[in-house]
């Protein structure tokens, strides 16, 4: 898929609305699941070479071992990350949009997590991996899906008919999200900025979005130019999309990782530096942090 966030899209029918999984299954894993085959392809920037891992990530022996482990990688970096990307929206929308990704909250009395819950993490990440797997299948060069479906080998307009399906079922899923995400948010109302979420003023968010923005930018063209410099020509937009999102997914997660460790840190100074509220201590508010 040209953009691995669509595949966060065929996991759906396993959360709710309320950022919970179905049952016992867990959303975080669920979606980061669904990503974990791709990554490989975005640790490229910084590793060359490391694309060719993708044939061990996108094996069926990959989406019950390795995929698992990137995964439980994954949702370690979204815990460190939630609350300061919450954080650089503004006020009025940091209830609502926390409400659905903080997901359940264990009630009182239920204990630590044990091995049981483990058990439905590593389940669900296999299921988001699968199913990544199974839909690259049906949309890549030489995968088992288009060997099983010839029509997807043929050409339409001079282009593949399994790249077709490739970009078109990337957009559609994308609407999809944007469908579940619009009704998730509806569904959470309005609520109040929670505690656990800094308080970061509006020149602060401008230099955190300049910080992330610009890591994007360097890592699309990074990636880029690398790619021209070994093929030299581009013979259609379709050949260097898949380069170029790879190149911006890689620069965001820098520029996030970098701001996301930044909020984290005791004790920072400077002037405008936020801080991590305790837990259930009082939020100040100011015009600027609007």
């Amino acid at each position: 898929m040209p953009f691995t966030l669509s595949h966060a899209a065929a996991v759906l029918p396993g959360l709710r609305r309320d950022g919970t999984g179905r049952g016992p299954l867990v959303a975080s894993a669920l979606v980061a699941g669904s990503f974990a085959p791709d990554i490989t392809y975005y640790a490229d920037t910084a590793v060359p070479g490391a694309m060719e891992f993708g044939e061990v990530t996108h094996a069926v022996w990959g989406v019950f071992t390795v995929d698992v482990l990137i995964t439980a990688a994954t949702v370690a970096l979204w815990l460190l990350l939630r609350e300061p990307l919450v954080a650089l929206l503004p006020k009025r929308h940091q209830g609502r949009v926390y409400a659905l990704v903080r997901g359940a909250r264990r009630g009182p009395g239920q204990g630590p997590r044990g091995v049981r819950d483990g058990a439905w993490f590593v389940a669900s990440a296999v299921i988001g991996a699968a199913t990544h797997v199974v839909w690259d299948a049906f949309t890549h060069h030489d995968r088992w899906g288009v060997r099983l479906v010839p029509v997807l080998s043929r050409d339409a307009g001079g282009y593949p008919v399994f790249q077709l399906v490739q970009y078109g079922t990337s957009a559609v899923a994308l609407t999809v999200l944007a469908r579940f995400t619009v009704a998730a948010l509806r569904r959470n109302g309005g609520q109040p900025a929670p505690a656990p979420v800094p308080v970061l003023g509006r020149r602060a968010r401008w230099y955190a979005g300049g910080l992330i923005g610009l890591c994007v930018v360097l890592g699309t063209v990074h990636r880029c130019v690398r790619w021209y410099a070994y093929f030299g020509h581009i013979d259609t937009p379709l050949d260097i999309i898949p380069t170029a999102c790879f190149g911006a997914g890689a620069g965001l997660a820098v520029g996030l990782v970098l701001y996301g460790v930044w909020m984290r840190l005791p004790g920072r100074g400077g002037p405008g530096a936020p801080t991590l509220p305790a837990t259930g201590r009082a939020r100040r508010t100011s015009p600027s942090d609007s």
